[in-house]
Order: C-alpha cells, then structure tokens, then sequence
C-alpha cells in the first residue's frame, strides 16, 4: 500500500502535562470492545475506579466527564492516572490514537495530525510542506476502475496545486481569487459529469472562464459577510465560546478586511506567514473527500469556509477591547493568536460529521 504523510508526523510527541487545552478535558471518551476487555483486567484501586467512572449506553462504552469538564483520570498535575498506573498501553484506542488520523482509499492510505492538539498544530504552522511517500503493507478496499481513475487524478490535483501555493499572493482576497481557478479546472477534468449540489444550474466551464477572467473578487464584501454568518447559525454548537464567538461577529458588522488593514504591521504579518500552512493542512487532510462527494468543489468549501473563520476571528479578536477578549476560554499567555484560534475551530468543527458536512455543502460563494 503506498502512503503518504507530512515530515512532521513522526516528530510528534504528546506533551502532557505541559499541554494548556488538553484533550482529557470537554470530551466524553469512547471506550472500544477491545480496550474494555483490558480494562476490565485492571485490579486494585485503579480497577474499581473504572468500573465506577465506566458507563454503557445500547451497548457502547464510554467515560463521562467530571462535573468541571475533566476526564475521571486527569490528574492535577495534566498527566494520565491510567498511563502513570498501567503504562500507555491500557489506553482505549482513542485516546492512544488521538490526534493521528489515518484515511485508506483503494492502495492508497494518508496519515496525518488533527489541528484540534494544540502541539500538532504547531508542527502545522511550522510545516514547510515536505511530504513523506513510503509503502507499508496491507491492503484497502478493490476500487472500480473508475475510481482508481479519480484517485489518481485527484492525487494529482493536489501534487499539481501543492507546487503553487507558496507562490500564491498573501493577501486575503488575492490568495482565493487565485485559488478558486485551481479547484474549477480540476473539477472539469476529473468530475466534469458530477450532478453534486453545488453543480445545480452552474455549467463548470462558464464558471471557470468567468473566474479566470477575473481581476479582483470581493470575498470579505458584505453580501459575503451575510453568508458567512448564515452558516454558522446552522452549526452544531459544542463549546460555549462558539456562541460568543458568532455574537461578536453580528455585534462588529464591519468588512473584516477594513479592520484587517488597521491592525499593526507585525499582526498582519503574522496571518500572512500562516494562511499557506492553514491552506495546506485543510487542502492535504481533506481532498480525499473529492471522490467520494464526486466533486472538488465541497472541498474547496471547506477550505474556504474554515479559512475564513480563522481570518475574521483573528481579526476581530485584535481590534476589540482586553476584556472582550477575557471573555474567550481559548486563549492562553503569550502564543499566537491564529493557533489559538485554529486549535478551537478545529476542535468545535472537525469532530462533528453534521458541521462538517455545513461546510462542504454550502459555498458562500454560490450563495
């Protein structure tokens, strides 16, 4: 099977303890049949402690959290009661996994980190997009012929588009002016037939011919603002700061790309040296979904959409008053705003099916 991951997935490590938004907190832990059977090994005062704290509901096991939010086995110190007791091999499979994620497709499998560890995240925004190709054993699922055909194309669309980015322009409106092309053309030569929903009623080679001939789009215009806001409220709300968060944006009614322009010249550059690591992460984690949406253009979506949350966050959280700012859970010390940011859109976002599937079927851009 050949695979494929960033140069940085073997370096990551968990850090622990030293972790500032853990993921033993806010998130009840699913317990597999396999990693039950060992629990269920486990004597002594560690032992009855899972029987107590361990529930089943129709047949699934899971851990719920502590009143204050917590894992039952976070300890004060950040570290794990089971790893320091048992070693980490008593771990459930999720909490041994997380944040690797692994997607298989035919021959083809893609490992990689979840933004929502705030420690991937930053090999994320550090990652100079080496891609690492190796062939390991196993094989996935026997695709159709036609598959296999998309597969590769979509492959190559990525490789192709992979090549560019770090030649795109900066700038917000700019950089997606530029981008979007690359999405239209791939999206006529591999799924030229696709009925997606986002194709309803919109001939791909006349949308790619209009916005190739484009010299300047308005992606932050208030026409856009309204659609941004629009899918938002049909987001599953997970964390409470996610409502705030949408409150902010309806209170400052302003085109983010005004306030963007007043922030200081060290805070533009500091979303400017991120948005092609941001690009990256969703554009590598996330075309796979292509073929089975039979469609680019809910990827692009996506990559868009999440983009342009992160952008008008980060901007909005560094035009408004300290204590404004007090009132968000997400951020910690000194650390840079857009991981801070992307770490909490990522944990609100990716780990809901139903909010992802919002962002890959409504492009404001159609709307």
């Amino acid at each position: 099977m050949d695979i494929e991951y960033p140069s940085y997935y073997e370096e990551f490590r968990c850090i622990a303890g030293k972790c500032k938004d853990s993921c033993c907190r806010g998130w009840c832990i699913d317990v597999d049949r396999e990693s039950k059977k060992r629990l269920d090994r486990i004597k002594g005062p560690l032992g009855e402690k899972i029987k107590e704290k361990l529930k089943e509901e129709e047949g699934n096991y899971y851990f719920p959290l502590e009143e204050n939010g917590d894992c039952p086995f976070l300890l004060k110190s950040g570290l794990c009661e089971m790893i320091l007791s048992e070693g980490e091999d008593a771990l459930c499979n999720v909490c041994a996994s997380y944040p690797r994620v692994k997607q298989i497709y035919g021959n083809y499998a893609q490992y990689d980190l979840n933004a929502s560890c705030e420690e991937a995240f930053r090999f994320i925004l550090k990652w100079d997009g080496r891609i690492v190709r190796a062939v390991e054993e196993g094989m996935g699922e026997k695709l159709s012929r036609e598959q296999e055909r998309e597969l590769i194309h979509v492959l190559a669309f990525r490789t192709a588009l992979w090549e560019e980015l770090s030649y795109l322009p900066t700038d917000f409106n700019a950089f997606f002016l530029h981008l979007f092309p690359f999405f239209l053309e791939g999206e006529s030569q591999i799924f030229p037939q696709s009925d997606h929903p986002l194709r309803k009623n919109r001939p791909i080679h006349e949308l790619l011919t209009k916005w190739q001939e484009l010299e300047e789009y308005p992606f932050l215009s208030k026409e856009r603002y309204s659609a941004f806001l629009k899918w938002q409220d049909k987001s599953t709300e997970i964390n409470k700061d996610f409502g705030q968060w949408k409150e902010l944006f309806k209170k400052y009614k302003m085109n983010p790309e005004i306030r963007f322009n007043s922030l200081s010249k060290e805070k533009r550059l500091e979303w400017e040296n991120q948005i092609v690591a941001l690009c990256r992460y969703y554009l590598f984690r996330y075309t796979l979904l292509s073929i089975k949406e039979t469609s680019l253009l809910p990827v692009f979506s996506l990559l868009y959409q999440s983009i342009e949350w992160i952008y008008t966050a980060f901007v909005f959280i560094n035009t408004v008053s300290d204590e404004e700012k007090k009132q968000f859970s997400c951020f910690f010390g000194e650390e840079p705003d857009v991981l801070r940011i992307a770490v909490f859109f990522s944990k609100e976002l990716e780990h809901d099916e139903g909010n992802i599937r919002n962002l890959l079927y409504f492009l404001p851009l159609f709307n």
